[in-house]
């Protein structure tokens, strides 16, 4: 993708050691999490703080090729995690009830998360001074734990995610069926032909190597009009009717694009654009008259491949991590707005891949995640 990692884990590149975060909510349940808790660290110092006071590390944290790495038994600790040393394979494994287990070896770019799936990492896990040091900005995302920076006084502080009464937490791992999602697809001719089109939503096994129990859901389609939009939306219930939110959405994108591929129409990769919105009304195709013929068209401004609109954004592309190795990979995507909901009290998350790649496109989303604050007055 575009710098994906960039586009989705923010233009900051840092990466935070792990912790036990809250642990993952029914689907739609008010949270109940712990007592929030926090660690900082200072780069270049060799003292942090957690709510049990300021310690002492055998050596700071530090800057490497634009990653920040921070002290990984520190961190996890202090964020109540557990954590075990294997030294024969030199390999630091962290556990929490939020997040279940996830594997770093050192001198290794990847982790492996608590589905086994390898997940690039922007730096090398490394050591220094008998402290294993990881990369932060990515470990947030893979343990679920806040990462705040302050540039002006070069301090990290890594927080569990901490959930108010007005808060709501929706978790869609689609172990059992798709769980309400739905798929559908516009700009293309309303009397398409099905049989060159190709299009397909299912839930379905995820393509990744030796996965027989992880699955999640197929968006597939054919661009045969310079154009084709496919997406996923989900409408949720138990919001206050008319009152606003600030509604953060995670999601996992598996693709098998490589980027710097040329195809007709576009690249395969970098010519898909993902797209998000968070919205009050239901996301919809349409039939739609455009110069006397008709045509599929979405209810709610999604922009033009590129290009944003009003309702739903671009946040990154389908090319995957790594160019160099075959088959599917993961992308982690991260989207945030504000929304007000309708007077049923709902909102509508939608996920989108509009196409400028006239090929064939088949991606696969899963472990979607949602998280509702109410926005304070004046917000």
């Amino acid at each position: 993708m575009i710098n994906r990692k960039n586009l989705m884990l923010s233009s900051l590149v840092f990466a935070t050691v792990i912790s036990a975060s809250s642990a993952p909510l029914a689907y739609g349940a008010e949270s109940k999490s712990a007592a929030p808790s926090a660690v900082t660290f200072k780069i270049n110092d060799v003292h942090y703080s957690n709510s049990t006071g300021k310690h002492s590390l055998l050596s700071a944290p530090f800057v490497k090729n634009g990653s920040t790495m921070v002290p990984v038994r520190a961190a996890a600790e202090s964020l109540g995690a557990s954590i075990t040393w294997n030294n024969k394979n030199q390999r630091i494994t962290l556990s929490g009830a939020g997040f279940g287990s996830i594997q770093f070896t050192l001198n290794s770019s990847y982790a492996v998360n608590a589905k086994g799936e390898k997940i690039k990492l922007p730096e090398q896990v490394r050591q220094a001074k008998g402290t294993v040091f990881v990369p932060a900005r990515s470990l947030a995302t893979l343990m679920g734990v806040r990462l705040q920076w302050e540039p002006a006084t070069d301090t990290i502080t890594l927080a569990n995610q901490a959930q108010s009464p007005g808060s709501i937490n929706f978790n869609y791992p689609f172990a059992k069926d798709t769980e309400g999602w739905k798929g559908g697809f516009a700009d293309m001719p309303v009397d398409y032909d099905k049989e060159i089109y190709e299009l397909d939503f299912a839930r379905n096994l995820l393509p990744v190597q030796n996965n027989t129990a992880n699955y999640g859901l197929k968006l597939s389609g054919h661009n045969r009009s310079d154009d084709l939009f496919m997406y996923l939306s989900k409408g949720m219930e138990g919001f206050k009717p008319n009152a606003s939110y600030n509604v953060n959405l995670k999601f996992a994108m598996y693709t098998d694009a490589g980027g710097g591929m040329i195809g007709i129409g576009g690249s395969p990769a970098e010519s898909v654009f993902l797209k998000a919105g968070i919205l009050a009304n239901e996301p919809l195709s349409v039939p739609t008259s455009s110069e006397g013929s008709q045509y599929y068209r979405m209810n709610v401004d999604i922009g033009s491949q590129g290009t944003g609109g009003k309702d739903v954004k671009v946040i990154g592309n389908a090319a995957k991590p790594d160019v160099e190795k075959d088959g599917y990979q993961r992308v982690e995507f991260d989207y945030s707005a504000k929304v007000t909901a309708n007077a049923k009290g709902e909102i509508f998350i939608l996920i989108g891949a509009d196409s400028g790649f006239e090929g064939l496109t088949t991606l696969y989303f899963d472990d979607i995640k949602v998280t509702a604050q109410a926005a304070e007055s004046g917000q």
